[in-house]
């Protein structure tokens, strides 16, 4: 069934605090008030789970290796670098053209733990997508990896807030000889830069990252995250009916950086501690088989063509991928006999739905108790399952009477939480300013 989703508008203010009762009659509590922060993620990950690793696929040799406390290090070196070397001030956008990588994931915690905004640009969107992106996003600057040098190179002339251009890793350099915008070496800007960082005590409310989704009609639409959706976000992925990953883990992140901010992976990650493998520009499905055999994930997320894709690898030649326990699918409907093909496998696949509005997590398909060992349990899971905690939803026809979730009622699908978008931005640098949010998706009713 097809549902058109609509993320259900708040009707105060998202800086107001609820409910009735006048705020100087109301008894409030003795906890302390203190703010939900991306840098209390990455101070905690780099501390407490200091020894757990990024491992980023290099195509050849031994995959690099970098400590969460190495992150946490690096992390602070970056946002000195930012600050005091390109000027970005207050909630100035910093982009990220860039794979999944460890300077990715450095990105994903220094640019907002200082105050500024992290934009990831999605390298699969048209050229000229991508330049009204940036534009009406107003980035400063713009850190990319070498071998994405080819796609932004003819961009640049056509940016008009960049003044700045961070290259990380491999690439052949010389296409931006001529680039009007200022090009850095990202190694060279961290280096000698303090290890350490006072990360500035913001509002939990501010915006913290920003993703613009295509699945609308007319321009990209911008979906500005703030440091409190992201930190909840990331409490729901780590939850047993969630993801339910522990530091004993380790979570092959194929789903882009770019997408939705890896579907909350890297900040969920940080949070319990859980290993990640992060595979760069190799995607295909022999390195992908090769990755999954050599550094043993237990957990790996990604869209089903992927799947489709390794199936067809490890069919043809053989591999021993018995690490890989759990898949988490998403971005669309998981074919039956993909599903029967990993179960044989012993990877146990699970739906999740959800949109670049939603943080992305909107449901995920954990069979209920009661259907687990069943003939229903299969069935369930082809679903994309049921709304956790934190996500409510309620299904109208259309003069806005209720339906009933029987899963043969077609209408519009409101969702409201607290990672949830209620609004668009649509006049940048200003995200507080929105137009209605509508979209179309699937799920499980």
């Amino acid at each position: 069934m097809t549902y058109r989703v609509v993320c259900a508008q708040n009707q105060r203010s998202p800086y107001r605090p609820a409910g009735n009762v006048a705020q100087e009659d109301a008894v409030l509590s003795t906890m302390q008030d203190v703010p939900l922060l991306i840098s209390r993620i990455l101070t905690h990950g780099s501390a407490i789970h200091g020894t757990s690793q990024v491992t980023t696929w290099t195509g050849e040799g031994e995959p690099h290796r970098r400590s969460y406390a190495e992150i946490g290090a690096r992390a602070a070196q970056l946002a000195h670098a930012l600050r005091d070397d390109l000027g970005v001030t207050g909630d100035e956008r910093v982009a990220t053209l860039m794979w999944n990588n460890a300077e990715h994931v450095e990105a994903y915690f220094a640019i907002p733990s200082m105050g500024a905004v992290l934009h990831t640009l999605n390298l699969r969107l048209p050229a000229e997508q991508l330049v009204w992106i940036v534009n009406h996003a107003a980035d400063r600057v713009i850190l990319v990896n070498g071998s994405l040098i080819p796609l932004l190179a003819p961009l640049l002339p056509h940016l008009k807030t960049v003044e700045h251009v961070v290259v990380s890793g491999p690439g052949d350099r010389s296409a931006l000889a001529n680039a009007t915008a200022r090009v850095h070496e990202y190694e060279e800007l961290l280096a000698g830069q303090p290890v350490a960082y006072d990360w500035p005590e913001l509002d939990e409310r501010a915006a913290a990252a920003m993703c613009y989704t295509s699945g609308t009609t007319g321009d990209p639409k911008g979906v500005v995250y703030s440091h409190r959706s992201i930190y909840l976000h990331s409490m729901q992925v780590n939850m047993a009916q969630s993801m339910g990953l522990t530091d004993e883990d380790t979570s092959l992140v194929v789903v882009p950086q770019f997408h939705v901010n890896a579907w909350g992976l890297p900040h969920a990650t940080f949070m319990t501690g859980v290993n990640m493998l992060m595979p760069d520009r190799f995607l295909q499905p022999a390195p992908l088989a090769e990755m999954i055999e050599g550094e043993k994930p237990t957990h790996a997320a990604a869209v089903p063509t992927i799947w489709q894709g390794l199936l067809a690898e490890l069919t043809a030649k053989p591999r021993d991928v018995s690490s890989l326990t759990q898949v988490t699918i998403g971005g669309s409907a998981c074919p039956p006999s993909l599903m029967e093909a990993f179960d044989q496998l012993g990877m146990r696949v699970c739906h999740a739905w959800g949109m670049t509005e939603t943080s992305p997590l909107g449901t995920i398909a954990r069979p209920p108790a009661g259907a687990v060992g069943t003939d229903a349990e299969f069935a369930y899971r082809l679903t994309q399952g049921r709304f956790p905690a934190g996500v409510e939803a309620r299904l109208t026809g259309p003069g806005g009477e209720r339906l009933p979730w029987d899963g043969e009622s077609a209408g519009e699908l409101e969702v409201r939480g607290a990672w949830i978008a209620f609004c668009f931005s649509t006049t940048a640098p200003t995200p507080s300013r929105c137009a209605p949010p509508t979209s179309s998706a699937r799920t499980a009713g």
